[in-house]
């Protein structure tokens, strides 16, 4: 199914005209659900974490657990904005993160970019983060993306050489805003991802 959307490319110029259009469906106006039902999950009784965000927008998933996270310059108390191309964000610049919520980042990369992210992803994982993605699954014979079509599959070859990854759950996440894409079918799935032992760890392909 990858074939389809393997060579789509979203210009910055394409996402600038969606902001400045307000062509921004995929901004939510409340926390996401998947972030509330599994955050106990991914905090795992710790204190103090410091969250990361990529690709964030003005999600108000933020401001709900901003008392000990963390967004990739402004900064207000104990949340810190990065305006910047994400690829230039690394662990000199904003240190490693104990938990990452990826709703809409993954998913919005352009796949031949993916295990360029990847990567990203892992050198600001510590040790002991847990990463919570949020993938969708589609045919993408009937929609081009963004967002895009990521599967279970891709998850695991993306992470699986030094993560441990862990599906949570699946929903239908069919509404009338994407059966207008021409879509029929829409299943948002949400992982774990956590590092895996460092002496059994090797670099994502």
């Amino acid at each position: 199914m990858l074939e389809h959307q393997a060579h789509r490319v979203m210009a910055l110029t394409e996402w600038e005209e969606r902001w400045q259009n307000n062509r921004i469906g995929f901004h939510q106006p409340a926390v996401h659900t998947m972030l509330k039902t599994h955050l106990e999950e991914v905090v795992s009784g710790r204190t103090g974490v410091r969250f990361f965000f990529p690709l964030c927008g003005k999600a108000v998933d933020m401001k709900w657990y901003g008392p000990v996270c963390v967004c990739v310059c402004n900064s207000e108390k104990n949340i810190f904005l990065y305006r910047c191309d994400l690829f230039s964000v690394s662990s000199s610049v904003a240190g490693q993160f104990g938990a990452i919520w990826d709703r809409g980042s993954l998913v919005a990369i352009n796949p031949k970019d993916r295990e360029r992210y990847a990567g990203l992803i892992v050198s600001l994982m510590a040790v002991d983060c847990r990463y919570l993605l949020d993938t969708l699954l589609y045919d993408p014979e009937k929609y081009g993306g963004p967002p895009f079509l990521v599967p279970d599959a891709q998850v695991q070859s993306l992470f699986g050489s030094c993560c441990d990854v862990k599906h949570l759950q699946s929903v239908d996440a069919l509404t009338d805003r994407t059966r207008a894409w021409g879509l029929d079918s829409l299943t948002e799935n949400v992982h774990l991802i956590t590092l895996k032992d460092a002496g059994a760890q090797t670099q994502p392909r």
